[in-house]
């Protein structure tokens, strides 16, 4: 379709977060257009676990992390690296990081968290319910978290604690409990934890692109990449590279890692740093699990998908523009072998950049310096199961609706 030259809302990116608030707005009655460089669905909502994660209120800063970060930064043996060169570029966002381990701003940031994943299946049922076929690609079977040592199965009372505190469905599970769910991990856990509310996708990229179906069907949907962004007395415009401008009255910017550097065209200084999460799969006819598991010590998830099995995790901290580590492949290709025994080679890998601030909340306010940009990015780990609600909370600004906790998420508190 051809771009218009002007609309009432223009949203910047099709990942998961920006097809679902094109879609709460086209409810709403305005007249959005989407704009993406790539495809629907390209980069982190393609190629992340495919799992939604309401139990997932635990941010990535934690107190126990100040004690174990020597080890896990300068061990080949680790869930967590660092890109070593960039480590001067990355020194600001490491300090506002370790910051926020201090037990009060962990604390502070997991009940944001949690108030916000209240939210999570709300968020999608009308976008469901106006593209049904989307729903085919969900699985309600819960996810596991599973441990291979008695010492880390104790170590996970403090979050279990936590968790259950917000309310959050979980159930704790004995050795013969997890290997009667999962037979594949017989021998290799002591225990687990069930999420039963947890569901996930066989394909997470399809289920997208269903969801983003009505967006195709009327014109909302345009392929191009946004530039610059500039004001104008009774518009934002939005310059793109195939030299054509779009005049929106407003601008949601959803554009996951590439976001900061339009939100500071408009003076927003926004912490946004990358980590690199890494991918592999194997076509399997049988992919052994029923539903995704984490072996909770490597810190990724296996995640069975349409005839494949996914394992997903880890984090890197570098730059977008490096070469994928072969040593994270490797990593996740070691691990997966020793726990499900696999023998079938790699059929797949992909890198992919999670969008990411210091405090492992995302960004989702109006913007202090410029009110008709609002931001909807920084999901981290949780782009795919916070799109929904993230769609409706942004609908919900515009309206001037939106609920007093939001400010918890605005770009203010930096």
């Amino acid at each position: 379709m051809k771009m218009p030259e002007r609309c009432e809302v223009a949203v910047i990116g099709a990942g998961a977060v920006g097809v679902a608030t094109a879609l709460w707005l086209r409810r709403q009655g305005y007249h959005v257009v989407l704009l993406e460089r790539d495809a629907v669905a390209a980069g982190a909502s393609y190629g992340n676990a495919g799992t939604f994660a309401p139990y997932g209120c635990m941010p990535i800063a934690q107190p126990g992390l100040l004690r174990d970060i020597p080890r896990l930064l300068f061990s080949a043996d680790s869930p967590l690296v660092v890109r070593w060169s960039r480590l001067p570029r990355l020194m600001p966002w490491l300090v506002r990081f370790l910051n926020q381990c201090r037990p009060h701003n962990f604390q502070r940031n997991a009940t944001a968290l949690a108030q916000l994943l209240q939210h999570t299946y709300e968020g999608y049922a009308p976008l469901l319910d106006e593209a049904p076929v989307a729903e085919k690609h969900l699985r309600h079977k819960g996810c596991i978290y599973a441990y291979s040592s008695l010492d880390s199965l104790r170590g996970a009372d403090g979050g279990y604690a936590l968790r259950d505190s917000f309310g959050i469905p979980q159930q704790r599970l004995s050795r013969d409990e997890l290997e009667a769910l999962e037979p594949a991990l017989a021998g290799k856990t002591v225990g687990g934890i069930l999420f039963p509310k947890s569901s996930h996708l066989d394909d997470p990229k399809r289920f997208f692109e269903d969801l983003a179906a009505p967006l195709l069907l009327d014109g909302t949907l345009c392929f191009s990449t946004v530039q610059r962004l500039v004001r104008r007395s009774n518009a934002l415009q939005l310059d793109c590279a195939d030299g054509h401008s779009l005049l929106a009255e407003r601008v949601v910017l959803c554009g996951g890692a590439w976001s900061a550097t339009l939100a500071q065209q408009l003076g927003d200084r926004i912490p946004l740093d990358t980590e690199r999460g890494y991918h592999i799969e194997f076509d399997l006819e049988d992919t052994l699990l029923e539903r995704p598991c984490c072996p909770v010590e490597s810190a990724f998830y296996m995640t069975p998908m349409a005839g494949r099995l996914r394992v997903a995790g880890t984090v890197e901290l570098g730059s977008i523009n490096d070469p994928a580590n072969p040593r994270r492949y490797e990593y996740l290709e070691q691990r997966v072998r020793r726990v499900l025994g696999l023998r079938q080679p790699v059929a797949r890998r992909w890198l992919g950049f999670r969008p990411s601030l210091p405090d492992s909340l995302p960004v989702i306010g109006v913007s202090p310096n410029e009110p008709r940009l609002i931001h909807a990015f920084g999901h981290q780990h949780l782009g795919l199961t916070l799109a929904g609600v993230t769609g409706q909370l942004v609908s919900q600004l515009i309206e001037g609706t939106a609920p007093a906790w939001l400010d918890a998420f605005s770009s203010r508190r930096f």
